[in-house]
């Protein structure tokens, strides 16, 4: 993909901004035309484009808005859309006050990026909500946080992508950090790590490949992903038509044997996520691939299964020439997998950070 080239519009006087919320086709096009103008065409990246973003809109592509309420607004300079947002309110947010800004795409000019802001907030308190926190689109289990380090790294599907200025404009509307996720460089030994090495099976343990094809297999899934993360930084629960979705999202471009199960004589233990995005070479080697979502169930814990669950990541890792990438998106409270994992394994480089940040709505 080509390298962004982020549009600077001028800073004429007297340019007057319009801030519309979206309710026909018409809108919804301006709304989804903004990062052409922002990144330049051809050069968006994916997580922003338009069919991306018009499918996150769509109740048959996206089963969060079963459970999500939200509003589009577009900012347009003389009939051009420069800039847009959305606000959402997630049903299953055990944190009722909470509701999100996300979609947002802006030229770099703070009284557009304010005024789009202040229509999200707007729209957020008669939801009956007291502080806005994002960008998080269209909740914490989507894209979540504004990049503010790793800008030479090639923009991903799964992860937000945004010019440096972001950062300065959302500062400017008087938004606050409230939290930091960090994506860690990760490179693959050339020996099994003596971490892995010395840890043996569990017993009753097994490491399975995720099964698309299983009705059942949503369920488990759901079950694990909502006891593994509660308690954890910006948790929503998926609901069972949202991991459905999600497995569907996975089914084409994630091998089963990089989506892992691992269950204790039967019952769901825990799971280990890793997507590729870059093939190895013609050597067979060099591919890359991101690890995306890990963890253990409660009852679970302190037995030794993440290691075992490490050490197949390792293997097929090994075998079909994945030697490169990171671990992401990991929130700065995770001291934990930090402590545990991230040091002794990766090194703890920070590669990409991305900042999530809240403006009170009293």
């Amino acid at each position: 993909m080509a390298t962004p080239k982020f549009f600077r519009y001028g800073k004429e006087k007297n340019m007057k901004v319009h801030i519309t919320r979206v309710d026909n086709p018409a809108a919804m096009q301006s709304f989804l035309s903004v990062p052409d103008l922002v990144y330049g065409r051809g050069t968006v990246p994916p997580s922003a484009g338009k069919y991306a973003t018009g499918l996150r809109f769509m109740p048959l592509a996206n089963p969060l808005l079963q459970h999500l309420k939200f509003a589009n607004y577009v900012a347009t300079i003389d009939d051009q859309p420069v800039g847009r947002v959305t606000a959402s309110v997630d049903g299953l947010n055990p944190r009722p006050e909470e509701g999100f800004w996300g979609c947002f795409e802006c030229i770099d000019d703070s009284g557009v990026a304010a005024a789009l802001l202040d229509a999200a907030a707007k729209w957020l308190k008669k939801q009956g909500k007291t502080v806005m926190i994002g960008p998080a689109t269209l909740n914490t289990n989507q894209q979540v946080g504004l990049m503010i380090k790793g800008f030479e790294y090639e923009p991903q599907m799964e992860i937000p992508y945004n010019p440096p200025y972001y950062q300065r404009l959302v500062e400017d509307a008087g938004l606050e950090k409230i939290h930091d996720l960090e994506c860690f460089k990760w490179t693959l030994p050339g020996e099994l790590p003596r971490q892995l090495a010395r840890t043996g099976s569990v017993p009753g343990v097994m490491i399975r490949p995720v099964n698309y094809a299983s009705g059942r297999e949503a369920k488990i899934v759901q079950e694990i992903n909502n006891r593994m993360l509660a308690g954890m930084w910006g948790f929503i629960p998926l609901s069972l038509a949202d991991t459905r979705g999600f497995l569907m999202s996975l089914s084409s471009r994630v091998p089963p044997d990089l989506f892992m199960i691992a269950e204790v004589h039967g019952r769901p233990a825990g799971m280990f996520l890793s997507i590729p995005y870059q093939k190895p070479g013609q050597d067979g080697d060099g591919g890359v691939i991101r690890l995306a979502i890990g963890g253990i169930v409660p009852e679970f814990r302190h037995q030794g299964i993440h290691w075992q669950l490490l050490r197949s990541f390792y293997t097929w890792c090994k075998e079909h020439g994945y030697t490169r990438g990171e671990a992401s998106q990991v929130a700065e409270s995770n001291d934990t997998v930090k402590r545990k994992i991230i040091m002794p394994l990766f090194g703890g480089q920070i590669i990409k950070l991305f900042r999530v940040y809240r403006r009170s709505l009293d």
